[in-house]
């Protein structure tokens, strides 16, 4: 889009970088990869970035430990803010909706304060179920205080449930992820894939019991950074399972290339949007997903993928078997991945934000 004689907003953008490599320990996650895209889509646009990383170590650590990071941290982004936005003409703050009340309240203030706009992207838990899990007075404080900012972004479900609220805007999870040249379409399930953090909730067990009895050529292999909770002991003499490591970000298109089918079995009740799945569908990957959270909003049953119920092996083996024994089945969803995949590029979505934040930047 051209920007010719168009004024560069200053954008004092605030969320969680990931870290240059994941061999340095720190779990890539969806929150970090997201809040990256964000930086890299909004420098394309022409904005004036003040970029301020507010990411903190989190897996294999004391609970005393975590606390004293996420105060830090805390501490570290109010400090920013009241030296840094009276240069910028906005705020955009993305964080996760579980810090809502204890983090964004007191933000909103500040910005009020210091008069400048205030957009908020939540990720992770669902703002939705963060703020029904509070209790009436909490709820109270949120609806006058975070809940009032200029912008707030959201996924799909969260809007249905605040639909009054004329400030919330829908956001999606947007990432661009360039497919690696196979030279030939897929047309049978037998290599399956499980890619992400490796915690208890996001349903490793169950895969691992699922495809313990597939045909003999069918396998799975697992990726991703091991947590506190998981079990690896469940890879023990395992007939159709290997772990095979961390990976880096710029190694999924090869390992989405290298397989048929990816599993997404996370049975977390706050589950949002998972960018692994887009990072599948745009390599025509279809997925078998647990339908929870935003889920059910990236995959679409029967036409990019098929929908299971959380924490069933059975149902979650009939699935992966079902696309084993029909190959019709499984190429009409391999286009239908391609499809959704296109849907989620960043593109458009960028376009639109650009839009509001540069309205917002001239109220």
């Amino acid at each position: 889009m051209s920007l010719e004689g168009a004024k560069r907003v200053k954008l004092l953008l605030l969320g969680p970088l990931p870290a240059k490599s994941a061999s340095l320990g720190e779990p890539i996650g969806g929150a970090r990869v997201t809040f990256a895209e964000a930086v890299r889509e909004l420098d394309l646009r022409g904005f004036d970035l003040d970029v301020v990383n507010t990411a903190r170590p989190r897996p294999n650590l004391p609970l005393w430990k975590i606390l004293g990071y996420e105060l830090l941290t805390f501490v570290r982004v109010v400090r920013t803010i009241l030296w840094r936005a009276r240069r910028s003409d906005l705020v955009f703050l993305h964080m996760s909706a579980y810090s809502a009340l204890s983090a964004s309240s007191i933000i909103w203030a500040l910005c009020r304060v210091l008069r400048r706009p205030l957009a908020l992207r939540f990720f992770g838990d669902s703002l939705y179920f963060t703020y029904h899990r509070y209790g009436p007075a909490r709820r109270w404080l949120m609806d006058r205080t975070c809940l009032r900012a200029s912008l707030v972004y959201e996924e799909r479900r969260t809007l249905r449930a605040f639909s009054r609220r004329d400030n919330f805007r829908w956001l999606a999870n947007t990432r661009d992820l360039v497919p690696a040249e196979t030279g030939q379409d897929r047309d049978h399930v037998r290599r399956l894939l499980f890619m992400g953090q490796l915690r208890k909730e996001k349903g490793l067990a169950e895969a691992l019991e699922a495809c313990r009895s597939l045909p003999q050529d069918c396998h799975l292999r697992v990726f991703g950074p091991r947590m506190p909770n998981t079990d690896f002991s469940l890879f023990d003499s395992h007939p159709r399972a290997t772990y095979g490591g961390v990976l880096e970000p710029e190694e999924a298109p090869r390992i989405f290339a290298e397989h048929d089918l990816l599993l997404f079995l996370s049975y977390m009740g706050s589950e949002g949007t998972p960018g692994v799945v887009i990072e599948a569908f745009q390599c025509g990957v279809p997925v078998v997903a647990t339908s929870i959270g935003g889920v059910p909003e990236q995959v679409e049953h029967e036409k990019s993928g098929l929908l299971v119920a959380p924490r069933s092996v059975p149902e979650l083996k009939a699935a992966i078997e079902r696309l084993i024994d029909d190959p019709a089945l499984y190429r009409r969803l391999c286009a239908g991945a391609r499809q959704r995949g296109e849907f989620f590029r960043s593109g458009r979505h960028f376009d639109r934000l650009a839009k509001e934040l540069r309205g917002l930047a001239r109220q």
